[in-house]
């Protein structure tokens, strides 16, 4: 991975993914932290399977906290697998938009995945974001019938052996698409949060100009 410091003015805003704590959306922050990016995490409720308008609503409040600890205008706001469909609903359908610069989604589920059909089973039906992960659900009728923000670059990345999401999932109208070639079936979901040639893609965008 490339050690010289790079960083921008504005704070980044991380949000987790799905089943997962916290503290790997913070674990991830802090490769960005040791190039100079100033670095916060979202809040989540039950590991992020609550519903998706919610977690948005606490993406914005971590917005607004990094905003005024920071005194910027906007952020650039990241989301990890499911917080990239999180990150979306809050730019486009939330009131995010006048508060994020760039929003960079890494292997987001961003037009609904077939696997969210597992919501369906009883085990699985108290997961309210996985139902709303499928493809015919409201939140996506809703992403996919919004306006798109002004004033937001959006991105959406994946990559390679990413069988979660492929990128019939991930790469939807409004968003550039960013494919890279550092992921291997049957780890190339999780590759994108951990090998450094995806990270260092992530930090590309960020500083893009």
């Amino acid at each position: 991975m490339k050690t010289e410091p790079r960083s921008s003015n504005r704070p980044l805003v991380i949000v987790n993914g799905l089943s997962t704590p916290r503290v790997v959306a913070s674990a991830f922050g802090l490769f960005f932290r040791l190039r100079g990016f100033r670095v916060f995490t979202a809040d989540q409720t039950f590991l992020n399977y609550g519903d998706i308008r919610t977690a948005a609503k606490l993406v914005d409040e971590k917005v607004k906290e990094a905003l005024a600890d920071t005194r910027s205008d906007k952020v650039d706001l990241i989301g990890m697998s499911l917080g990239g469909l999180i990150g979306l609903y809050y730019v486009k359908c939330g009131g995010g938009a006048p508060y994020v610069d760039r929003f960079i989604s890494l292997g987001g589920p961003l037009k609904g995945t077939r696997l969210a059909h597992l919501s369906l089973i009883p085990p699985f039906k108290c997961m309210t974001s996985l139902g709303q992960t499928r493809p015919e659900s409201d939140i996506i009728r809703e992403l996919r019938e919004a306006k798109a923000p002004e004033g937001v670059r959006i991105y959406s990345v994946g990559t390679s052996g990413d069988w979660i999401t492929p990128r019939s999932v991930w790469d939807v109208e409004g968003a550039i698409p960013v494919e890279t070639s550092y992921g291997f079936f049957p780890l190339g979901h999780w590759t994108l949060f951990t090998h450094p040639g995806n990270i260092n893609t992530v930090m590309d965008l960020l500083l893009d100009k």
